[in-house]
């Protein structure tokens, strides 16, 4: 029975196909990356036909252009045309059948597309259209085989079926990409609005304004991915921005100097640099080739590629600017990165004008440090501290050694002079829980929580040394007298402390100046020339 024979043959090898086309469709189906599905649906038409050269084609609706997406044994090609360009070849897109590059003679057709649109360098010979219901997803560009026999029919079926899975899977992947996309937006939009809440949330309970400039800045790079980055607020006396705070340095030690003001970082005019522009005009500036432009100026050792900078408005006063430099992953800052930067400094224009003004109104106006009553306040919470965790701590009244003698000899002048420089010194050799308050004239108080006599004298002793070898250009040395009272020692109360530090600063000065002197219960207790004003303890309490 040799046509049976036959039949059966015929019939085994077509379940064979049949079964190989459903296994090739189900295992396109179920890739949703497109550069994966691409290489997958490549090496299946090359092993099943010997097709040495295949390149695959994606209409992208946004652009209406047809892009190469993918090459076998061709190479890396750019390759790309609108269309409109196709001309006469899209009839036979639309026919949804493979179709060959050459006609029945042999001879090229569509020639001029072919040359047009390189498809000789990538040896095409054969275009299979990759529709979805009408729609052209794509083509597929494919060489000769490698017996350079045309496509049998049984191939030619195997190819149409292909693609038009190929078709139903790119389109897949490109949705799937599409909400994969969305979805990721989505997240990043509400982790950012969370973000920005929590932001904006700590920042009102930051009153003091270094450390809320340091926040910001810390929070400003890290949601940008940025290494680096800097907070200039606007001087109104000088017409200046000036740098107030710097986070991502290489040099940390140089960093801790520059936020603790012993070190002055340039300063810009309104107009000048970039930062200076952006706070002239209010507007935020990104330029990602930051030594390239005309307004940046390259301070020592800045290290910088790239520079988001932007303002901070007090409704339409700009107070001061931004800056992040060089984002981690080595791009450029991006749109997102700018918009949520704005928000930022939404955010932290307000806060730092409330800090601004807090600070104005708890700090002595020429030497920066806090006025009287607001250290009768702090000092009111360590007592109350103290008495809760069984704490000690000790009060430092100074004063500075024959002041009056500078203001007479060199003028007012000269006194303001000093007592900024000293303010400057006192801040600078304090331990960051001390608290310093100007006391009145040429007076200081000092706060040291948790600090016994001992530990006071150690303070008190350094500082009075470190400041009588201190030279103020050309002025006399100046020297310092101090007074230590301490809690629970002394006393359990505000005033009488203040007073029994008081009357050793008044010993200290009896004595012959420039000393430490602690309390000791012999001591007369001296009444200050200026009384503690009741109102201060009352809205201590």
């Amino acid at each position: 029975m040799p046509a049976e024979e036959s039949i059966a043959e015929s019939m085994d090898q077509r379940v064979v196909e049949l079964t190989e086309l459903l296994n090739a469709s189900r295992e396109l189906s179920i890739i949703l990356d497109p550069h994966e599905l691409y290489p997958v649906l490549s090496n299946m038409i090359s092993r099943k036909l010997g097709v040495e050269h295949i390149s695959i084609f994606v209409f992208r609706n946004n652009t209406r252009m047809f892009k190469l997406v993918y090459t076998h044994g061709v190479g890396s090609l750019n390759r790309e045309f609108l269309f409109t360009d196709i001309g006469a070849i899209w009839k036979e897109f639309l026919q949804n059948e493979p179709f060959s590059l050459r006609d029945a003679s042999g001879e090229p057709a569509f020639a001029e597309f072919s040359k047009r649109f390189g498809l000789v360098q990538l040896h095409t010979q054969w275009l299979v259209p990759l529709v979805m219901r009408s729609n052209v997803v794509g083509f597929l560009a494919l060489g000769d085989t490698q017996t350079i026999e045309p496509f049998s029919d049984n191939e030619l079926y195997y190819l149409k079926e292909i693609a038009a899975q190929a078709a139903v899977s790119i389109n897949t992947s490109r949705l799937y990409l599409k909400r994969k996309k969305e979805k990721e937006e989505l997240d990043r939009t509400l982790y950012n609005l969370s973000l920005l809440y929590s932001i904006g949330r700590a920042m009102n309970y930051i009153s003091d304004l270094k450390s809320l400039l340091e926040y910001i800045l810390n929070q400003a790079i890290q949601i940008t991915g940025a290494e680096k980055g800097s907070i200039m607020l606007y001087d109104l006396e000088n017409n200046l921005l000036t740098i107030r705070v710097v986070a991502g340095l290489r040099d940390r030690v140089y960093q801790r100097k520059i936020n603790s003001n012993e070190i002055d970082c340039k300063s810009f005019k309104p107009g000048e640099g970039i930062a200076g522009r952006v706070f002239q005009t209010g507007r935020p500036m990104v330029v990602d080739k930051a030594r390239e432009d005309e307004l940046f100026i390259e301070p020592d050792a800045s290290y910088v590629r790239s520079i988001a900078c932007i303002p901070m408005l007090v409704y339409s006063d700009v107070i001061g600017v931004i800056n992040v430099t060089n984002k981690l992953d080595e791009t450029g800052f991006t749109d997102e990165d700018v918009e949520l930067l704005k928000a930022v400094a939404d955010q932290a224009a307000i806060a730092i004008n409330k800090a601004q003004l807090w600070e104005m109104a708890v700090t002595d106006s020429l030497t920066g440090l806090y006025v009287r009553r607001y250290f009768l306040v702090k000092l009111q919470e360590e007592l109350h501290r103290a008495e809760r965790y069984n704490k000690g701590f000790s009060i430092v009244m100074a004063d500075l050694d024959r002041f009056k003698n500078v203001n007479d000899s060199f003028g007012h002048t000269a006194g303001d002079r000093v007592l900024k420089l000293v303010a400057k010194f006192l801040q600078k050799n304090i331990r960051d829980v001390d608290i310093i308050s100007r006391y009145g004239g040429e007076e200081f108080v000092f706060l040291l929580p948790e600090a016994d006599k001992e530990e006071a004298y150690t303070v008190s002793e350094r500082l009075r040394k470190k400041l009588s070898e201190l030279q103020f250009d050309d002025l006399p040395r100046i020297t310092i007298s101090l007074g230590i009272a301490s809690y629970p020692d002394d006393s359990d109360q505000i005033e009488p402390l203040i007073k029994k530090a008081d009357a050793a600063l008044y010993t200290a000065k009896q004595s012959g100046r420039n000393k430490v002197v602690v309390f000791e219960e012999e001591m007369e207790l001296v009444e200050a020339d200026e009384p503690l004003p009741s109102d201060s303890l009352k809205a201590a309490n």
